[in-house]
Parts: structure tokens; sequence; C-alpha cells
């Protein structure tokens, strides 16, 4: 029997089949296509194409084009504001109250809800209020709300900044909410830090009350963000290197030492209330130093790193290359800032301690205060020692990164 002559199939290419590329949706040049309403409603597609990812033969995955960058850039966001005097209820009665009641803080919560509901990226500021006590309540209520809202809350020189972000799970893209997240409580520190000589005990303790009221509040943020990163990292099909996963990571480490710090110096200064007089001054001068040199060198090679994620390929290479070969230098030769201030510290107090063991038997350094102290300073200059340590680590992954075609972090506007 004669074969049927027509075309011949054509083997398919499985090559070209598994590359990345953007695809239209149903209805636009011919193409099947199609996304199930779920999708649009939930993730808001309403554009006429995707970014189809396949991952293997019998599975794919498909990303809005634009997804990567609306979400970072921060920019972009609608800013909406909401005055104290536009919640009357709210303004003249809950500074009466200890515990906030359930039909006064309806009006707040109601108010940030219906403000949020128009933009899927908003930050909605209020203004900080003239009375004390009533921006007091404000902060108290704005942070129990942010749990039940889902919203972000972080304090800025004028305003009480409520951020309302439509969630992606990617963990290239969570790397970056991450980076975004601590640069706050970042530039906190490095503030403190440039003005930190200028201080007595009282003005840093204060300011010390606001910084860790600001890194608290980012500490729950970033948790948020490293379990998004978990979730992305078991959740199959794997779809990204898990080196995002690290360097999200890294950065929820970095920011609990950070945290620490924070917490252990108000430990000193309340401390150094109970030295005996004269002791108290020479240990807070050695607190200082320790936050001027240990931690400043710290928190300086920190935000090089975090700046080698949003660099070009070349750029970010060079940086991750070069702080790697210096802290390995650093490691062999002990000539880190930490085990330098570790070595002046020791001297210091040894020599303070002999030389006030000669003037009338009096021990200058040798109370169980004091040696309270003492400890708590060689305590923070070793958590100062791990955030260098666990930043060597973030700038190994980025450069790892950085060298494979496939881990890319997205590009910012």
């Amino acid at each position: 029997m004669k074969k049927r002559k027509g075309k011949q199939p054509v083997k398919p290419n499985e090559d070209e089949a598994m590359k990345e590329r953007l695809i239209y949706l149903k209805g636009l040049q011919g193409s099947t296509m199609n996304i199930p309403i779920i999708y649009r409603r939930t993730f808001g597609w309403d554009m006429d194409s995707v970014i189809f990812k396949p991952i293997n033969r019998r599975s794919f995955v498909v990303f809005r084009p634009d997804l990567d960058e609306e979400e970072i850039d921060q920019s972009t966001y609608r800013v909406v504001q909401l005055k104290v005097n536009d919640l009357p209820i709210y303004s003249t009665k809950r500074t009466g109250m200890e515990s906030p009641d359930p039909s006064i803080l309806e009006e707040l919560r109601e108010s940030l809800v219906s403000l949020s509901l128009v933009d899927r990226y908003v930050h909605i500021d209020i203004p900080k209020a003239g009375e004390f006590r009533l921006n007091e309540c404000l902060m108290s209520d704005l942070e129990s709300l942010s749990s039940e809202l889902g919203f972000s809350y972080s304090i800025t020189p004028t305003s009480h900044r409520c951020t309302f972000v439509f969630p992606n799970y990617s963990n290239s893209q969570i790397v970056l909410r991450a980076k975004s997240a601590i640069e706050g409580s970042i530039e906190a520190f490095r503030e403190l830090i440039d003005g930190i000589l200028q201080m007595d005990r009282d003005t840093l303790g204060q300011r010390m009350k606001e910084v860790g009221f600001l890194v608290r509040r980012a500490e729950i943020n970033i948790d948020k963000i490293y379990t998004n990163a978990l979730n992305v990292l078991w959740d199959l099909p794997q779809v990204e290197p898990a080196g995002y996963f690290i360097v999200s990571q890294s950065i929820e480490r970095i920011h609990d030492e950070m945290e620490y710090m924070v917490q252990i110096t108000e430990e000193a200064l309340e401390l150094l209330d109970q030295c005996p007089e004269r002791v108290d001054k020479i240990l807070f001068e050695e607190l200082l130093f320790i936050w001027r040199n240990s931690i400043g060198r710290s928190i300086q090679g920190l935000e090089l790193g975090l700046e080698a994620i949003v660099m070009g390929k070349e750029e970010a290479v060079e940086r991750c290359l070069e702080m790697i070969r210096s802290y390995r230098e650093e490691k062999i030769n002990r000539s880190s800032s930490q085990d330098i201030v570790t070595g002046q510290l020791t001297q210091r107090i040894e020599g303070l301690t002999v030389k006030g063991a000669k003037k009338d038997g009096m021990k200058v350094l040798t109370s169980r205060e004091s040696m309270a102290v003492i400890q708590v300073l060689f305590v923070l200059n070793q958590t100062a020692a791990r955030l260098s340590n666990i930043t060597n680590v973030l700038v190994t992954k980025t450069l790892y990164l950085k060298r494979t075609d496939s881990g890319s972090f997205p590009r910012l506007h």
C-alpha cells in the first residue's frame, strides 16, 4: 500500500522550548495561552502578556513582566496623608484611657483600610501629633494594628508611616525587599555613630530608646520577609538558585545582631548608673569608643556589601572580591577593628586598675558593677565582630550569584 504524501512532523527543539520567554495571552497574536481568572484577580494581571518560564517537561511558572521592579521602587508608591485631626473621636478620647477601647480604635483602623484599598503600593503618612501623650498612644496603636492589617510600620522624622505592599514570592525579589527593610536601621545606626562623641549619658540613653524602637519594628518586617524566603526555598519545583535565600538569611541574622547591640548598650547604660563616681565616666568613654570604632567599621562594611547587591555585574564582582580579600587578610593578621579595639580596651583597663590601686589603695575598676560593665563592653565588641563575619557570608553569596547567568538580581529604576 502506497504511503500518504504530506508534511512530515518536525522534531521539537527541547533547548528552545525550555527557554524563558514573553508570551501574549489568548486572543492576541494567535496565542492559545490563557491565564485562569483566579490568577488575574489575585495578582492583578490585567496586562496582555506574561513571562513564561519552563521548569521541566511537565511544569512551568508565569510571572508578570513588571513585577520585579514595581514593588521595590518606592518612588512609584502613592503617598497619602492622614491627619490625626481627621479622626475626631480618636484624637479627643484616646489619651484618656490606658488601653484603647475597640470603638475608639475602629476609627483609626477603618481609615487606614479605606485609604489602602485603591492602590497596590501605598504609603499612608500620619504627621506626628503635637501632644506627646497622643503621639505615644498613636505609636502604640499603629504598632498593634500593623500585625492585624498586615502593613509595615515605620517612623520618619515628621510622621508615622504605614506601608501596604503587595507580596511577591520570588527570592530574587525578596533579597531586595530585605535590603530595603534593613536600610532604615542602618541609617539610624549611622546617624547615632556620627554624633555619638557629642552625647552625654542621658542623651545617648534617649537616642538608644528611639533607635531600639525603630529596630524592633524593622525586625518584625524582616522576620516576615525571611519567612517568605523560607517558603519559596522549599516550594517545589525549585525555580531559582539557593544563594538568594542565603543572602536573605544573612540580612536577617545581621539585623538580629544590630538589635542585640542596642539591647546590650541599654544594659550597659543602666549598669553605669550603679558604678562609683569617676569609674562611670571612664567606662562611658570606652563605650563611645567601641561604638565609634568597632561598630562603626562593621556598619561601614555592611553598607558596602549591600550596595554590591544592586550594582552591575563587573562592579559587583570587583567590590565583592576586594571585600573578601580584605576580610581574609584581617583574619590572618588579626588586624580587624574588633581585634584592635579588644587589645586597646584591655590595655587601658589594666593601666587604669594598676594606677588606681596605687592611689590610697583605691581599686578603680574592680567593683562588681564595674566588672559587669566591662564584660558588657567586650560582648558588644564581639557582636560587632559577628556582624562582620555574617557580612562576609552575604558578600560571598552575592559574588556567586553575580557570576552565574541564572542568578541576576532584578534591575531597579
